[in-house]
């Protein structure tokens, strides 16, 4: 049975082709020329019959128009119930740092993580610069548009958070992943151990990248938040330990170092065995009275080396889920205690967006709440394209841009630099 295609006021392509497109771009990580000439295969390959092909701009403005409508309509699904915050700043785009604010209903009702169509994006805020002042007049800003406060906000420990989130007289909930690498950051980093490891694994990188033995080198370790992301070498490194008989005479001279640091190596790999099922457990299953009191008796029964620094870790996890714990009001509530969902955001925003960090944030940045509409599933979405297209006019995401985003970079540049 053919599908029906309704005609959308003052567009050219019917509904069903605008959903495809927006959708396809989305899915497919496709820039929009690409999706432009995908869709061109498309209309040879199945016989659409389309005369014409959407171009780029077209899919962009479309892509605009869409995400435009869902953020301005998103702050009406929690006016009438309770909702909670997850807030980020991004990382530098330019001269520019962006403020996300989404809503979540308040009690998880799954043991899943949250994915993109769960959430809502209730504010976007441009600024060179944040600080606490600034945060909290955003955060009464994002109050006035849903028109109640949040039972709770979820966020990394970011200073200028905290002391909004203080004036504003908010439930903080710490994000689970930021927070215990935090923990376990102020027992390692400064540790005489931990740091020569870390600079014997450096050396043996830029040593070896282009030598023989370069196939055993160890993966990549992040520059910021490096304890965050330290499963993959404490696994490399036990994985060297267990297998050195097999090295080479110089691959063993080369590696040797990771034998010497065993012990090391060995607790950390204990504490990241532990975190790392405490985190899944908790991004997917939530913070209750239940489930924290779960939590902390498996990290007692898990961290059982006796190594000072790791009764350390041990202690201070247990206060941190205590705290958490003393939180929550009773014992049916289930709540959220993860923000990597933004991070997931931030990450497709910048994956699509222009490379040049002259550009800055531009309109663009409304294909964020269109994300989370459509979410990652392989299949079409239930959004009503035909109505957000016909709600919006050009205008209207030139205006936003001008009340919203900041001056942008190229175009101050090419103003200077203009012959």
């Amino acid at each position: 049975m053919p599908l029906e295609m309704k005609r959308i006021d003052r567009h050219t392509y019917p509904d069903l082709i605008v959903k495809l497109v927006i959708e396809l771009y989305l899915l497919s990580n496709c820039g929009f020329q690409k999706v432009s000439g995908l869709m061109s295969y498309l209309n040879s390959f199945f016989g659409l019959g389309l005369k014409r092909i959407p171009c780029a701009t077209t899919i962009e403005n479309w892509v605009k128009k869409s995400g435009y409508t869902i953020y301005h309509r998103a702050p009406k699904a929690f006016s009438e119930k309770e909702y909670a915050e997850i807030v980020d700043e991004s990382m530098m785009l330019g001269s520019e740092k962006m403020l996300l604010t989404l809503g979540v209903e308040t009690e998880k009702v799954d043991n899943n993580a949250l994915k993109h169509d769960d959430i809502k994006v209730l504010n976007i805020a441009v600024a060179s610069k944040w600080n606490g002042e600034t945060v909290k007049d955003n955060l009464e800003e994002t109050e006035k548009k849903v028109g109640r406060r949040p039972l709770y906000v979820i966020s990394d420990n970011d200073s200028k958070l905290r002391k909004a989130f203080r004036g504003k007289g908010y439930t903080w909930i710490r994000d689970t992943g930021h927070t215990i690498a935090i923990l376990i950051e102020q027992v390692y980093s400064k540790d005489g151990d931990f740091m020569q490891y870390s600079k014997h694994l450096s050396e043996v990188k830029i040593r070896e990248v282009m030598r023989p033995s370069s196939y055993l080198l160890p993966p990549r370790m992040r520059t910021v938040a490096r304890f965050m992301n330290l499963s993959p070498i404490i696994s490399w490194s036990m994985k060297i330990c267990r297998n050195f008989s097999k090295l080479s005479d110089e691959e063993a001279k080369n590696f040797r170092f990771v034998k010497d640091y065993f012990p090391l190596v060995e607790e950390l790999e204990q504490i990241f065995n532990c975190v790392d099922n405490i985190l899944e457990q908790a991004k997917n299953n939530g913070f209750s009275k239940e489930n924290i009191d779960r939590y902390i008796q498996e990290i007692k029964k898990s961290l059982i080396h006796q190594a000072t620094r790791v009764q350390r870790v041990k202690s201070a996890l247990c206060a941190y889920l205590e705290e958490e714990k003393a939180k929550i009001p009773n014992e049916k509530n289930r709540w959220h205690c993860s923000s990597d969902i933004v991070e997931s955001l931030f990450g497709g925003y910048k994956f699509r967006r222009t490379r040049n960090p002259l550009h800055g944030i531009t309109s663009y940045v409304l294909v964020v709440p269109l994300m989370s509409a459509v979410g990652h599933e392989s299949k079409p979405s239930n959004i009503n394209f035909k109505e957000h297209l016909e709600n919006v006019f050009m205008k209207d995401l030139s205006r936003w841009t001008e009340n919203v985003l900041t001056d942008n970079l190229a175009v101050k540049r090419r103003k200077i630099l203009a012959a």
